[in-house]
């Protein structure tokens, strides 16, 4: 919800706009009584090519989101009991097909899930907690959902980051989408997490219809909150191992000989680690959780089978004092992809450099239930070749 200091500056909609949604809201409150969480919105986007190679233009797409969530506590079922679930579909166009030469997606929202072949999708996960301590959830779950609640950088691609190098950091992973569990243990010096899923996009229906068929991931991480002269700080180690197969770089060059002569191509097992921050330079008094500060992260793989070697993100973000309510950042990534992949594209008269993307954008909170803003990119595309891409954009988007 705006502030009403929000609401008096020259961004505001007329004072009468913040009654028009006032029926929405009663609803909402009235289900959420009985256990009943009803939420969604709608994404617009408009997004170009101000300079690079490419075709120009400015596509126009957007997001729908409907999130639905049940209580078990106030529905009469049991204690910790939770339900949700999230439905989107993406239309329009999107800057992500103008062909400019980067490997990583300009647009989050758009490219989830359409780049995994569907504009629609769901995701359906049920949650059990006990007391406040540990919870466990099951189901199919949308990682853009999981990394939106990150401090300062987290936001899924619709209200902070549009990038998906920032975004939705890439590890080669985690997909998109997944099957699987997750649990969560808090104690007094750390929150763990234990993931276990398919490593498959369960974007995919054989992966609903034959979950870990193919392999099992495995991931741990441990967030620990520290303060820096009284103000909060997060600190989180992942580390992640595979029993998927992937395809082996180092035998790349068997692709040249005929296939009876072809050894096994495919390499079993892969893993990846990452260290991330989050520390704040400025806290709301009345509401801890914003404010806005620096973050960071850097990951390692075995770079084989994973195309993704190492990773680097710095930045800074969040909301100031003056607006609150508005969402800001700053970042830089550098995706160095695997240098067996590298050497495996050079073998067959082919290239790809490591990508480099510098972001800031800029969320109004116009009114209630509205956020207005705009997104500049500079990205030195991974495609050998290509030049450096200037992206502009701005988006829009309606929330309750």
């Amino acid at each position: 919800m705006v502030t009403s200091y929000a609401a008096a500056t020259v961004w505001a909609l007329p004072a009468a706009a913040g009654d028009w949604a006032q029926p929405i809201v009663d609803v909402q409150k009235s289900l959420s009584d009985l256990g009943v969480n009803l939420t969604g919105g709608v994404t617009g986007f408009g997004q170009g090519m101000a300079a690079g190679d490419g075709a120009y233009g400015v596509p126009f797409g957007g997001k729908a989101d409907v999130l639905l969530g049940l209580d078990g506590t106030k529905l009469g079922l049991w204690p910790g009991l939770s339900i949700s679930a999230h439905f989107e579909q993406n239309f329009g166009q999107s800057a992500n097909q103008l062909g400019y030469g980067a490997i990583l997606p300009v647009n989050t929202a758009l490219g989830v899930p359409t780049l995994g072949g569907t504009t629609t999708d769901l995701s359906l996960i049920i949650t059990q907690k006990f007391a406040d301590v540990v919870s466990v959830s099951l189901g199919k779950f949308n990682m853009l959902d999981v990394v939106a609640r990150t401090p300062l950088i987290g936001g899924g691609g619709e209200t902070t980051f549009w990038n998906i190098g920032l975004a939705a950091p890439i590890s080669g992973v985690t997909p998109p989408y997944i099957l699987g569990g997750i649990a969560s243990l808090r104690t007094a010096p750390a929150t763990f997490t234990l993931m276990v899923y398919d490593p498959r996009d369960a974007q995919d229906l054989a992966v609903i219809n034959h979950p870990f068929s193919e392999g099992t991931t495995t991931s741990l991480s441990a967030t620990a909150p520290l303060s820096l002269f009284g103000l909060m700080g997060y600190h989180t180690i992942r580390g992640v191992y595979s029993t998927a197969e992937g395809f082996n770089f180092d035998e790349a060059p068997q692709l040249l000989l005929p296939p009876e002569s072809q050894a096994k191509l495919t390499k079993q097992g892969y893993y990846f680690g990452s260290y991330s921050l989050q520390q704040f330079l400025w806290q709301d008094p009345d509401s801890p959780g914003r404010g806005w500060g620096f973050f960071g992260q850097i990951s390692a793989s075995d770079a084989n089978p994973n195309p993704i070697g190492n990773t680097v993100i710095v930045g800074l973000g969040g909301s100031t004092p003056s607006r609150p309510d508005d969402r800001w950042g700053l970042a830089w990534t550098d995706y160095l992809f695997s240098r067996q992949l590298k050497n495996d594209l050079t073998t067959f008269g082919e290239g790809l450099n490591d990508e480099r993307v510098l972001e800031a954008y800029y969320d109004f909170a116009v009114a209630d239930h509205v956020r207005f803003g705009p997104d500049a990119q500079v990205i030195w595309p991974g495609t050998p070749g290509k030049s450096t891409a200037l992206m502009f954009g701005v988006r829009g988007r309606l929330f309750f």
